[in-house]
């Protein structure tokens, strides 16, 4: 391309305009096909899911097996830890189907919760709120408020982000 003249050139750029063009023209009129639809956001803000009594069993056990067989890959311990829990009598694992029920119950009126807040709070910016959520979240789990406290300071936020828009 370095040794044709630019005459030679010329050419195969009219020819490359004229591709960008067609290529502009059909993205126009261009319809993605149902079905295939972009990654669904998911929300900084929305509560986790809770681990299974499986993951709460891997999260005790995992340190032992770590000190026991150092040279392990993250694969073999993942392996390791399935058989012990396969191998675990229905009696050992009530423990942890207990914590994950409870943990599950938590979660579903977290989510209910969450979604309840969602509806209420529609039309508003949610790039701000995410990062104040996001902040209140992380103060949230280091103190235990009762939820009358939090309900006040939700009501706080929601003043504040309506005097910012007003702004």
């Amino acid at each position: 391309f370095q040794t044709m003249s630019s005459k030679e050139k010329g050419k195969f750029e009219d020819m490359a305009k004229a591709d960008k063009l067609r290529y502009e023209k059909e993205m126009k009129n261009y319809v993605p096909p149902k079905g295939e639809t972009k990654k669904k956001f998911k929300d900084p803000n929305a509560p986790k899911r809770p681990p299974s009594a499986f993951f709460l069993f891997c999260s005790e056990f995992r340190p032992k097996i770590k000190g026991e067989h150092p040279g392990l890959s993250i694969g073999d311990v993942a392996k390791k830890l399935g058989e012990m829990w396969n191998n675990t009598a229905a009696d050992d694992k009530q423990p942890y189907e207990k914590k994950a029920a409870k943990l599950k119950e938590k979660y579903e009126k977290d989510i209910a919760a969450y979604r309840a807040k969602g509806k209420v709070d529609g039309g508003k910016k949610v790039v701000a709120k995410a990062e104040k959520s996001k902040k209140k979240k992380e103060e949230e789990e280091d103190e235990d408020e009762d939820e009358e406290d939090e309900d006040d300071e939700e009501e706080e936020e929601e003043e504040d982000e309506d005097d910012d828009d007003d702004e």
